[in-house]
């Protein structure tokens, strides 16, 4: 359970910094196109983008756990 909490602690932890970093690309990215609505396609994006973000992480970690607890059997 120890590599479980772990790695759910550090993805919690890069989450937000994922989040914040990738609006603000999307928002730079939309603002010559788009400059009135460059916000919110930054945040809906981001909001998108952070959910597989998420996803994929818990997966990853919820793998890596079950291989690392049953690793002897695999063996």
């Amino acid at each position: 359970m120890l590599i479980f909490d772990i790695g759910i602690k550090l993805l919690l932890l890069a989450l937000p910094v994922f989040f914040l970093v990738f609006s603000y690309l999307c928002y730079s990215w939309a603002k010559p196109e788009h400059p009135q609505k460059s916000v919110i396609i930054g945040i809906a994006v981001s909001i998108f983008y952070s959910f597989l973000f998420f996803l994929i992480g818990f997966i990853l970690v919820v793998v890596i756990s079950l291989i690392w607890k049953l690793y002897l059997y695999l063996v």
